[in-house]
């Protein structure tokens, strides 16, 4: 005759078996069937209107932040010039598309694009004066994106791939 004990042991043993299969079977069929939901796209387009010389916004649509800067002559003078400020100036270790890899890493010269993102904790980013800073860490970045040199190295800001309209009023974005 078994022991009560032995029998509860066995029936939790029975539970453990059945929990642990059901929730790998739940892993199993959750990796191969995509359930994304209808409001996730394959392109993310972004009205940027009108943006001002030196003027910084930050966009959002579902969960993607996008940064974008329009950039004035002299401050594209000015990030050609301040290679010694930054981490990585020629952008060698950053995450970005082929026709970035250039000094301001960016397709057209007078806007840069970017996730808004920061690279040390991963948290959003916040405007300062011609500058951008991680809100929850003290990784700061140009206006190109470019890791400014401080007490931690972090990596540049991550670029998407992306095209503007003509005139530079629609941000189509491919993540």
């Amino acid at each position: 005759m078994e022991s009560p004990t032995r029998k509860r042991l066995q029936t939790a043993v029975r539970y453990f078996w059945l929990f642990g299969g059901l929730a790998v079977l739940y892993v199993a069929l959750d990796f191969m069937i995509d359930v994304r939901p209808s409001t996730i796209q394959s392109s993310y387009r972004f009205s940027v209107g009108g943006l001002a010389p030196d003027e910084i916004k930050i966009l959002r649509q579902d969960n993607l932040l996008i940064l974008v800067v329009h950039r004035s002559p002299a401050t594209i003078a000015s990030l050609q010039a301040a290679s010694a400020q930054v981490q990585d100036p020629q952008s060698k270790n950053s995450n970005q598309p082929e026709y970035a890899r250039n000094s301001l890493r960016s397709r057209h010269p007078q806007y840069f694009v970017s996730y808004a993102l920061g690279t040390d904790l991963g948290c959003a980013l916040k405007v300062l004066e011609f500058t951008l800073q991680e809100a929850c860490s003290k990784a700061r970045y140009d206006l190109a994106g470019r890791a400014l040199k401080g007490e931690n190295e972090f990596s540049n800001l991550s670029i998407p791939d992306y095209n503007f309209t003509n005139n530079f009023s629609i941000l189509t974005i491919k993540p």
